[in-house]
């Protein structure tokens, strides 16, 4: 007889939106070391700021495989959008909301072309 454990779950994550590459690797580098044991599988589909390409990426475990992908490129048409899987036991559902929300891209402070002044020990 097969019984199902109460503890393994599925949390999906979609939102319009770009995302920080290197905030997103550093926050997946994170999880892995964090919670590998507990996840079984995670893959995505993403929209990553300044790249023309959708990350397409799939794990398990500590296993992560991830790239830019030249054959699906983000047409002009197309709403730039983030999809995210992840199943695994006690799955932190909130905490995995926000790891992937805390690496979107926000709004600019400045506009493009704007002259801006920086205080590098002095300002400049």
């Amino acid at each position: 007889e097969h019984q199902h454990d109460l503890t393994v779950s599925s949390a999906s994550i979609r939102f319009e939106g770009e995302l920080n590459h290197q905030q997103l690797r550093m926050w997946l580098s994170e999880l892995q070391q964090n919670t590998a044991k507990d996840l079984f599988r995670y893959k995505g589909v993403l929209a990553v700021k300044g790249m023309p390409e959708k990350f397409v990426f799939q794990g398990v475990h500590m296993l992560f495989n991830g790239s830019f992908d030249p054959r699906f490129r983000w047409s002009r048409a197309e709403v730039r959008e983030c999809r995210l899987v992840f199943i695994g036991r006690n799955l932190d559902k909130k905490a995995l909301e926000k790891g992937v929300m805390d690496c979107k891209v926000g709004v600019l402070r400045f506009k493009v072309g704007d002259a801006v002044q920086a205080n590098c020990e002095e300002w400049i």
